[in-house]
């Protein structure tokens, strides 16, 4: 179990997937990734419970870098991270309009839920979505960014490199999170 476990929790990066919801959520992307992990065998949790799960297993050093950044743009007037976080035990069904840790549900089908923000400087959307495969199910985070002007270049550019640690830091606590068979 402990070998699957290791391989659960290996990220790799994936293509956007096509036909998404992500994948349409801007008639023009400025950026965009996509990182997947496998799935246990067998358990493939609904999207739900992914979602929550992975909103709520942000690591404590990025909260931290996230608490240094609202410190920086409030003066700016930017959009700061209100967390209001759910019990991964008691996953509701998510809906449009609805808050999953710091993010908004904007959409949603069976097996995909789309978060993110709009701001000033940049929108960006954020994809969990669950791949299912004959044999191996995966788990696929999507981040796509549309940047409004100049500031949005900018504050992306400062923080990509943390954005990409973040994701695949939270990928990993998923695969450690899930349940066991």
């Amino acid at each position: 179990m402990k070998n699957e476990r290791r391989g659960l929790a290996q990220v790799r990066a994936v293509p956007v997937p096509a036909g998404s919801l992500v994948a349409a959520a801007f008639p023009r992307t400025s950026y965009a990734d996509a990182y997947a992990i496998y799935l246990p065998v067998g358990r493939t949790p609904d999207v739900d419970a992914l979602t929550t799960l992975l909103t709520t297993s942000v690591p404590r050093w990025a909260e931290q870098l996230m608490w240094l950044r609202d410190g920086i743009v409030s003066p700016l007037g930017l959009r700061t991270a209100r967390t209001r976080t759910t019990s991964p035990d008691s996953a509701p069904r998510l809906q449009p309009g609805d808050m999953s840790g710091m993010f908004r549900v904007f959409e949603r089908s069976d097996d995909e839920i789309l978060l993110g923000g709009d701001d000033s400087h940049l929108d960006f959307r954020v994809s969990v979505l669950v791949q299912r495969g004959a044999v191996r199910s995966s788990a696929v985070l999507t981040t796509v960014v549309h940047f409004n002007n100049g500031l949005g270049r900018a504050y992306f550019f400062v923080v990509r490199p943390f954005h990409r640690l973040i994701v695949t830091s939270m990928l990993r606590n998923l695969a450690r999170d899930l349940p066991e068979a």
